[in-house]
């Protein structure tokens, strides 16, 4: 692949993370349970993150971002329905909604990626679905503990 179509995908990504961090920081600034905003503001924080991440992978191509396995993806949030932002939004209707995001994310680099000939351009995109993955996986057990108090 190309210098210029790796920037053109790592700036595409950065933006991304851009998007997902300013909706997580609106959406603190929208919510009255103090529970929510926490999560909500501590989701934006680790966008930002991410977005640093990828900054200087892009600059720095030697900077090798790990990408881990991950474990099965069991589709909690594919089983759940997006609740809308809200002001009185639940704990449980807030992981919901960051989790259905994340999965959002994952499913369009997933979608990318199937589009690919350019076998760089492809694993590049399958990374950056697996690091989604691991948003919504860690959203997704956080949603299980809250919203199902049995498996406490």
């Amino acid at each position: 692949m190309d210098e210029q179509r790796f920037d053109e995908l790592m700036v595409e990504a950065i933006q991304n993370e851009i998007q997902a961090r300013d909706f997580y920081r609106e959406a603190a600034t929208r919510v009255a349970d103090r529970s929510v905003k926490e999560t909500f503001e501590q989701l934006g924080r680790e966008e930002e993150e991410h977005r640093n991440t990828l900054e200087a992978y892009r600059y720095d191509a030697t900077a090798k971002v790990q990408f881990v396995s991950l474990p099965d993806d069991f589709k909690v949030a594919e089983a759940e329905d997006e609740p809308p932002l809200s002001f009185d939004m639940s704990p449980p209707d807030a992981l919901k909604l960051a989790m259905k995001k994340e999965q959002a994310a994952k499913e369009m680099y997933e979608k990318l990626a199937a589009a690919c000939d350019d076998e760089g351009v492809r694993k590049v995109y399958e990374n950056l679905a697996r690091m989604e993955l691991g948003h919504k996986q860690r959203l997704e057990g956080l949603f299980v503990d809250s919203a199902y108090p049995e498996v406490w």
